[in-house]
């Protein structure tokens, strides 16, 4: 596994986590980033609510499915709350 970082914006969600069971994730910007979790590697809408987390805020090895209700999920995604944010994550 290597560390990855990425720039967000709030239109578009990213795959940080592809077919994953577990994941490592940070937030390194100022502005909080959402995640969502799927079942499918079909991104979501742009306003489909996730989790917020705030700058330095993030999950180490945490279970996917432990983030959502969704039954075997294994997609994460991330984009950025409102403004650009930057997400370092293990993929």
């Amino acid at each position: 596994m290597a560390i990855a970082q990425t720039s967000l914006t709030p239109n578009n969600w990213i795959l940080i986590g592809d077919n994953v069971s577990s994941i490592t994730f940070q937030c390194q910007s100022q502005f909080p980033v959402v995640i969502g979790i799927t079942t499918s590697n079909v991104g979501l809408a742009s306003t489909a609510p996730g989790l917020l987390y705030k700058q330095y805020e993030g999950e180490l090895k945490r279970a996917v499915s432990d983030l959502s209700f969704e039954t075997s999920p294994t997609y994460v995604w991330a984009k950025a709350s409102s403004s650009y944010a930057t997400i370092v994550y293990e993929s």
